[in-house]
């Protein structure tokens, strides 16, 4: 039996061997998940850096006032079943953002991102790029949107929580995904000293050019070296010299991405990870710049790079568009996830700079309510199936919501309601398998946590019973009560314990999160929820031996067509590292190595499609079809 450990590396190739593979990726630890994190304080992150003698030009964020005293907009949506907009703003001035009202105007339909407003005095609010259809942009590069311009980011896609409070943050997963004002104000310009800070996510990153936040060119184009200015987070090695799989916290300061005046990463910092990173990059404007990344749940910051700027980009030359997504040309193919960001006037100190990253833990970000806990300390897999007895740990409001307790089989678990033993046959393995959960009512709710292994389209099979069917009996939603699945109906299926399938579609983004089953209507009784990929590409993983602990390795780091697949000692090596692709064929993979990406290479049996017999060898070879 082979695991499978997440190495929590992204990046965007498609080529290998098609395999059915159930994939199992160990729980992901969240820091401080024991605890409900703190409330958002009352002072925020640009009262900290104003204090400082650093104001903040421009504030982002699509969670939380990063002033104490902003009580205004933080984003505006549009949905797609008339067009219509909605602002959406904090509970209350300095608080986390309200999402109820944006949950009641996008229900039944979707919804995008259609600005992001700025909370300093400057306004530089930013809506969707408009790439090469701005007059004076034809330089620059296109997106898919209308006349060339972007496209908006889906408004629900990445349930979070801050303070306790359910939030979004913003998933950029698609080209030409980017927000953008050519004409903002007051920003540092020219060799003016300037100062930025993001809360992004290694959850998704890519090794393509440019998931940004901070300066770039008014006119969306590459106006040469050091004519912009921006935070970059991935994994792409522009200089081609790096070290370790990253992703690293760079400076894009035009035609780079700079982790060190030479361009490479240092040795020492070979990945820079988190499910919330908080990115830092200071430029004093001729002659320094400062890189630095934080865990944004816990603990200060380290400083990977503080130094010369590199050759040529001396002085710099910023000019005065402030961009999030994209790269100062409009680049806009790199992925990544966003919270929070500003651009500071000047060259902020350490000192100030360590009490922001202090502000940012204390607001409490997680993926998680606060004190729920997936049930037994893990999350369940996805691929995969959860059972309907193990919904989170955590007690009532936090992990379930019933109107009375029932249930003759409690007994399974300390916290246990509404489950009975089960007369389902089918998936009756594993832990909670031999229990349903029954009773339900209208408004009633059950939480799973899971780990998505990767962002996209998961088709689930729910095990249900019902003697007389029902219409709209459930639903599965996102933590901030987003229906990801529509309304599911339950057939009649002859019975309580006479079961039945049926299927449901979800978007998920990758990584640990809760899933909500929100009861609409009672009636029926669910024993599983089966997920299968449809549309999703993986992570990076070791495919590691149970019985050896030795990893699936291309021999002697290999590229060439024949290379055979080996079990070697794990070492982290980019031989070592594969990639779960999905092809045509539904829940078929293939296994690109990633040492081999330029090449195609990926798992083949030794001999093609006629070799079948029992201990045939794995080998790589340039993928070209299925079989």
């Amino acid at each position: 039996m082979f695991s499978i450990t997440l190495i929590r590396r992204w990046a965007g190739l498609a080529a290998a061997l098609v395999l059915a593979i159930a994939l199992v990726i160990p729980g992901l630890v969240i820091p401080g998940l024991g605890g409900g994190p703190a409330r958002a304080a009352t002072t925020g992150p640009c009262d900290i850096y104003a204090s400082g003698g650093t104001p903040c030009a421009a504030a982002y964020s699509t969670t939380r006032a990063l002033f104490g005293a902003y009580d205004g907009p933080l984003y505006q949506v549009q949905r797609a079943s008339d067009a219509a907009r909605l602002d959406v703003g904090p509970e209350s001035a300095g608080g986390v953002v309200n999402v109820a009202p944006e949950n009641s105007f996008c229900a039944s339909t979707t919804c995008t991102i259609s600005e992001l407003y700025d909370q300093s005095a400057n306004g530089n609010n930013m809506p969707v790029s408009p790439g090469t259809a701005c007059s004076g942009c034809s330089g620059g590069n296109a997106g898919p949107g209308p006349g060339g311009a972007d496209i908006g980011a889906p408004a629900q896609a990445l349930p979070v929580y801050v303070g306790g409070q359910p939030a979004y943050g913003i998933d950029f997963d698609k080209f030409g995904t980017g927000y953008r004002d050519n004409s903002a104000r007051n920003l540092p310009t020219g060799s003016d000293p300037d100062g930025l800070y993001a809360v992004m996510s290694s959850n998704l990153t890519s090794d393509q050019c440019c998931f940004d936040f901070g300066q770039g060119e008014t006119n969306d184009s590459d106006d040469g070296d050091a004519t912009m200015n921006a935070i970059y987070y991935g994994t792409d090695c522009w200089t081609g010299n790096c070290t370790g799989p990253g992703p690293w916290v760079g400076a894009d300061i035009e035609n780079g991405m700079y982790f060190s005046d030479t361009g490479n990463n240092p040795p020492a910092y070979p990945s820079e990870s988190g499910t919330f990173v908080s990115a830092w990059e200071e430029n004093n404007g001729s002659t320094t710049m400062t890189l630095q990344y934080g865990n944004g749940q816990s603990g200060g910051l380290i400083k990977t790079y503080s130094g010369a700027l590199p050759n040529g980009y001396n002085p710099m030359k910023v000019q005065g568009s402030i961009e999030l997504g994209t790269g100062g040309d409009n680049t806009s193919l790199g992925d990544g996830e966003f919270f929070e960001a500003a651009d500071v006037s000047g060259f902020p100190s350490q000192a100030t700079q360590s009490a922001v990253q202090a502000n940012i833990v204390a607001a409490g970000y997680s993926t998680t309510p606060p004190a729920e806990a997936p049930y037994g300390g893990t999350a369940a897999e996805v691929p995969g199936t959860v059972q309907a007895a193990n919904y989170d740990a955590g007690g009532p409001g936090v992990a379930y919501n019933v109107a009375s307790v029932n249930g003759t089989a409690n007994g399974y678990r300390g916290d246990g309601v509404d489950l009975e033993a089960t007369g389902d046959t089918t998936g009756t393995a594993g832990a909670g398998a031999g229990y349903d959960l029954g009773w339900t009512g209208s408004g009633q709710w059950f939480r799973y946590t899971v780990n998505a292994a990767g962002a996209g389209t998961y088709a689930v099979s729910l095990r249900v019973a019902s003697p007389g069917g029902v219409t709209d009996g459930l639903h599965i939603a996102s933590l901030s009560g987003a229906s990801l699945s529509g309304d599911i109906n339950v057939p009649a299926t002859g019975g309580w314990q006479d079961w039945a399938t049926v299927s449901a579609t979800v978007t998920l983004p990758a990584g640990t999160q809760a899933l909500v089953v929100d009861q609409d209507n009672g009636g029926w009784n669910v024993h599983s929820m089966s997920f299968a990929p449809s549309g999703v590409t993986s992570s990076w993983f070791e495919v590691k031996n149970e019985s050896s602990g030795l990893c699936a390795s291309a021999a002697g780091g290999a590229t060439a067509n024949g290379t055979a697949v080996q079990q070697l000692a794990c070492t982290g090596a980019a031989s070592q590292l594969w990639k779960f692709v999905p092809t045509s064929a539904s829940g078929y993979y293939e296994v690109v190595n990633d040492n081999a990406q330029a090449e195609g290479e990926s798992w083949n049996i030794t001999g093609g499609v006629g070799a079948t017999a029992p201990g045939t060898p794995l080998q790589t070879w340039n993928y070209g079809g299925t079989g």
